[in-house]
Parts: C-alpha cells; structure tokens; sequence
C-alpha cells in the first residue's frame, strides 16, 4: 500500500483562472495529517530489530527485501522517524561522492577534520578511556596505579574523509518492524489519518476547508 494512499482528501477553493465561479473546490491530499508507530511498539524491543541497510540500497529496496513489498518502503522510515530521506537515509555511492565534490577540493579530503580518544586500559585489564572521544590533539589523560600517576598523550587524527564516510555509514544502522506487526501499523494508521465530525466534515476521509474568497475576480 502507498503511503499517500492512506491520506485523507481536503476540498480547496479553486484558484484556476478555469474556474466556473468562486464556489468551485478541489480535491488534494491532506499533508499536513501525521501518522505514527504506537508508542507501546517502541517500548517493547522485541518488535524491532537492528538491520544495516546495504550499498545503495533504498526505502524501498529494503521494505521489498524484509516485507516483499516495495510500497512499504513507508513502513521502514516511519519506524525510524525519517522524516527527510536525503539528509537521514545513508547516500549511495554516487551520491557520496558528489556530496565530496561539492564540499571539499582534492587537496582538504586528506586534512585533518578532528582527533580522537584512543582506547586506554590498565595492567588488570579495566577500561579506563574508551575510544572515539572528540578532544584537542594535544590532549592528555591521567590515570593513577598504585602511587604512580601515568599521563597519556594518546590520540588519534580522522581526515574529513575519514569522517564523511562514518557519518554516512552511521545512518545504515536502522530499526525495522517485525513483519507480523506491519498488518497492525496499517490499520492504525488508517484511523489515524481520518476525520472526526466538525463545520468542515463530510466524511471520515474528506473535509471541505473554508472558502474565504468573498469577491469573484473582475
């Protein structure tokens, strides 16, 4: 099912220079309804499960690959909360690289974007700095065993390269719904996106919004 198709309809004052009178209307779709994933559904774990999207794959590629249905490619973003593909969806490979293009020149890929933590632990094996941390190059941690105090300049530099590409591979870790809970999600969002009775209703999947047009154009 297309998730447009789930919308319901809104009749407009028709602005059409072939419009009959100031009474005609037209039919559209009202975007501006919002559907979401029960709240129970994200509490609980087990209706959910990690999935990393792979290559240049899509919405779509993945709601066909889990559920044998590309039209549910809706199903998948909404489970995420994505809301803008092109800055929450992971770019192809085309795309990624265009996007290198465009922000950087051959000379600032290599240039060094931010330094990090590198992972510490002491002689017994306990953690002590974990890894990935964002800090100054010439950042310095210190630790004390026993009466010795230890201080360890240890990090290490990411290249804007280096960065662009996590960032992006960062966004294939997604959340899926289980495919037994999708038959639920649908026909939750079928009452949502529904009118309930008002001035402007005239059924549950269409409403006539107010003509404030009061003069008809010379």
């Amino acid at each position: 099912m297309n998730y447009f198709d789930l919308f319901p309809d809104v009749q407009l004052p028709s602005f059409s220079d072939k419009r009959n009178s100031s009474n005609d209307y037209i039919t559209v779709k009202n975007l501006f309804k919002r559907g979401k994933v029960r709240d129970e559904f994200f509490q609980n774990v087990a209706t959910f499960y990690q999935y990393s999207v792979n290559g240049d794959d899509r919405p779509d590629n993945v709601a066909d690959k889990v559920y044998e249905n590309n039209k549910l490619d809706w199903v998948v973003l909404i489970a995420n909360n994505i809301i803008n593909v092109r800055d929450e969806w992971p770019m192809s490979q085309y795309d990624f690289q265009r996007y290198l293009d465009n922000k950087y020149d051959s000379t600032q890929l290599g240039q060094i974007h931010h330094y990090e933590t590198t992972e510490i632990k002491n002689s017994g094996g306990q953690l002590l700095l974990e890894s990935g941390l964002t800090v100054d190059s010439d950042f310095t941690f210190s630790y004390s065993f026993g009466k010795t105090t230890y201080n360890v300049n240890k990090v290490t530099s990411v290249s804007n390269f280096e960065y662009e590409v996590k960032k992006n591979d960062e966004k294939r870790i997604i959340y899926l719904l289980r495919p037994e809970y999708v038959g639920t999600i649908i026909n939750d969002m079928r009452e949502i996106l529904t009118y309930t009775d008002s001035s402007q209703f005239i059924n549950r999947k269409l409403k006539r919004g107010d003509n404030l047009r009061v003069l008809e154009p010379r």
